[in-house]
């Protein structure tokens, strides 16, 4: 079973079975949570999610330090630069203390980008595969972690959030280019659409999907907000 997780020989087919598996187990985590919010104490929740998020970083820590024993890991494409990697390394510092105005950034972002790395993944290695697992673990558990701070100690995301994200994913873009140019990478996807099917091939060709695709993430961030934005004017009619 060892030497079958350390290969990355295994096929994977985005909307077949072993996706539908995937999707289906993250539910089940996500009603766990969901009854984690509702019956422990503040105390035990923090614990929870402090476990939940050294697990996700040891994770990556695992999957890199395989691929440099079996020399594969690749610069242009296994540095932690993308969304849900870079969350994953930072994930201890960013939700050790749960904090209003991180938990809105991160929230606007896995659920513009991170979930939809859950429907259409830009993976390409199956079950069992080391490989496999990363990237479910890392991104299921962003999301899952995310939800879970928000709920169990009422950080609701506000409208400022939006803007501010949108501001730090615009940022970190133009930071990012330029280093994908000078290593040849294509990290967050600015230089090239992914290979597998995904939202940008919607959006026309090289620049013309990332602007679109800033327009679409506003959209998203804003479709995000919405449930908390019908909550807080619900509870102010009812107060007055």
């Amino acid at each position: 079973m060892w030497q079958s997780f350390l290969r990355n020989d295994y096929d994977f087919q985005a909307f077949g079975d072993q996706h539908l598996a995937v999707i289906i187990v993250f539910s089940l985590f996500a009603v766990g949570i969901l009854w984690s919010v509702r019956n422990l104490n503040s105390a035990q929740n923090l614990l929870l999610s402090r476990c939940f998020t050294i697990f996700i970083f040891l994770t990556l820590v695992l999957w890199t330090v395989i691929k440099l024993y079996f020399d594969r890991f690749n610069l242009l494409v296994d540095l932690p630069l993308s969304l849900c990697n870079l969350i994953a390394v930072l994930g201890p510092l960013l939700f050790w203390h749960p904090h209003q105005r991180r938990l809105e950034v991160m929230y606007f972002l896995v659920t513009a980008g991170t979930f939809q790395a859950m429907l259409t993944p830009d993976l390409y290695v199956g079950f069992p595969s080391n490989e496999f697992f990363k990237y479910w673990i890392v991104h299921g558990g962003v999301i899952l972690l995310v939800v879970h701070q928000i709920f169990a100690f009422q950080l609701y995301p506000r409208f400022k959030g939006v803007m501010l994200t949108f501001g730090w994913i615009n940022l970190y873009s133009a930071v990012l280019y330029p280093l994908n140019i000078a290593i040849g990478a294509n990290y967050f996807y600015l230089i090239s659409k992914p290979g597998n099917a995904s939202i940008l091939d919607f959006f026309g060709p090289w620049p013309m999907y990332i602007f679109a695709a800033e327009l679409v993430a506003m959209v998203f961030f804003a479709v995000a907000y919405l449930p908390f934005f019908l909550v807080v004017k619900s509870s102010k009619t009812a107060a007055a």
